[in-house]
């Protein structure tokens, strides 16, 4: 019976994968790449076709093979085992050749449809919670992230900083090159930060030319550090607008979690911001709620001292 049937899905000109019992199947449709139709006899030996479809289906990531349990018995009780199951298709043995073309074939349909609806729905949930410019987090998707990291770090007793950067004058750049031209500039940034961060740091656009970042594990001392770096970076290098290039400062406010609401801690971040435009911008300060306040990075004092 097996040899016939990988005949005819040999003669369809289907690769054939075949299994001698139910642990080695459901073995191969546990790896990462499974194959895309999967017959199962329900009579398979340890364990049997329907506990394989029953052990894919009760996961919460779904098997991607489409399953069709075969039997060589009919009757009520046999059908009623393998919708319960949760196989895809039903199909009695022995197989007809024109019967099991049309089945993989509609198979093969449903799974491309399926796979397209996916694909779909990602995009879908990407454009929902990534900034369309930049590719960054946007506002919202940032701010669910932060309520699980402050989770996270209220049970790991951890530390994590807030900082939020604001360009300084960007309107400017508006105004003289054309909003094209600040839409490169703000792309650009983005690409900037992606070099500076850690994989696992949060970062988002929070408005035209505001951005949030958070840094797990990431004390003040650090955070400080981290934002004179990022601000060096904009400062030192030149943004291409068009044919021309213009240089921009940005100011930095930094703020600690301590496991309190990200909400309050943004606000003191602005704050921070805030007393950060009032000393003359392109400088880093942290919130009043933190110490030693305000912190002067070394490269700041030592182009005062230039």
């Amino acid at each position: 019976m097996v040899a016939s049937l990988a005949g005819m899905l040999e003669e369809l000109g289907h690769p054939v994968d075949v299994a001698e019992n139910g642990r080695t199947a459901l073995e191969r449709l546990e790896r990462s790449d499974p194959p895309g139709i999967a017959l199962l006899d329900m009579d398979l030996p340890t364990p049997t076709g329907v506990e394989v479809v029953w052990e894919l289906s009760r996961r919460r990531e779904r098997s991607p093979a489409w399953l069709v349990l075969m039997s060589r018995i009919a009757g009520k009780d046999r059908l009623r085992a393998a919708l319960e199951c949760g196989c895809d298709d039903f199909m009695a043995l022995p197989a007809d050749a024109m019967d099991l073309k049309l089945r993989i074939r509609v198979a093969e349909r449903v799974r491309e449809v399926l796979r397209h609806a996916q694909m779909q729905e990602a995009e879908l949930h990407y454009q929902s919670t990534h900034d369309g410019l930049t590719g960054l987090w946007n506002r919202e998707a940032l701010l669910r992230l932060l309520f699980q990291e402050t989770d996270r770090v209220q049970r790991m007793k951890t530390d994590l900083s807030l900082m939020l950067m604001d360009l300084d004058e960007f309107s400017r750049v508006n105004h003289e090159y054309g909003y094209e031209a600040g839409d490169e500039v703000l792309s650009g940034l983005a690409n900037r930060f992606r070099r500076q961060l850690r994989s696992y740091d949060l970062i988002g656009r929070c408005g035209e030319d505001e951005f949030l970042l958070a840094l797990p594990g990431c004390g003040r001392e650090n955070a400080v550090a981290l934002a004179d770096r990022i601000r060096m970076s904009i400062l030192v290098r030149p943004f291409a607008v068009g044919n021309a290039a213009t240089t921009l400062t940005a100011s930095f406010g930094i703020a600690s979690s301590r496991g309190r609401s990200p909400l309050v801690v943004l606000r003191e971040a602005e704050r921070a911001v805030q007393a950060a435009k009032q000393a003359g911008k392109n400088c880093v300060r942290c919130s009043t709620a933190m110490e030693a306040l305000p912190i002067v990075p070394p490269s700041v004092m030592a182009e005062r001292a230039g």
